[in-house]
């Protein structure tokens, strides 16, 4: 079966729209709401690439240990899957995963610092809890891993093709059709 490549002219657009809304955010020092946009993208990303699995905490870690984590290896998937949902959640940094330890450490963002190598990860001697750069996060990490994925849909190496073009046309929709 010759496979067709992937029209990614809106994922394209949405992934612009996205990044510009966090940077907005971020620019103007909301940092909260920028880190939910970033989290959101990555929710949205993975999902596309999910195939058949319906837990999110698993295609949500798959695609960070794929994109993510090489960019910013001082933090894991486990981390950042839990800082999510401590902060989409509860306003904060800590979730159910690292009050039962599923996530060796609390991540503690800290925003608005001169360069994206400063404090670029900072863990304290035993380890429960470890300090991100906002910025070196978004700026950095999460569009390099962006950029790669994007790269891999263009290149067929994804593993089922028909599975992203009907959740990209989902994801894409118009939210309101036709008015």
């Amino acid at each position: 079966m010759k496979l067709e490549r992937l029209n990614l002219d809106n994922l394209d657009r949405h992934i612009q729209s996205s990044f510009d809304a966090i940077a907005l955010l971020y620019q103007f020092k909301y940092f909260d709401q920028a880190k939910y946009c970033s989290f959101i993208l990555i929710d949205q990303l993975a999902w596309l690439v999910s195939g058949s699995e319906k837990r999110v905490n698993i295609y949500f870690k798959s695609w960070l240990n794929k994109y993510f984590t090489k960019h910013y290896p001082e933090i894991s998937a486990d981390e950042l899957w839990a800082s999510r949902n401590g902060l989409l959640h509860n306003s904060s940094s800590i979730s159910r995963d690292t009050v039962s330890g599923k996530a060796s450490r609390q991540l503690y963002f800290v925003d608005n610092l001169n360069t994206l190598n400063e404090l670029s990860t900072y863990c304290d001697g035993d380890e429960i809890y470890c300090l991100v750069n906002t910025g070196k996060f978004m700026q950095v990490a999460l569009f390099k891993a962006v950029e790669e994925f994007r790269k891999d849909l263009m290149d067929f190496n994804i593993q089922d093709q028909e599975d992203v073009k009907e959740k990209l046309g989902k994801l894409l929709q118009p939210l309101y059709l036709n008015r």
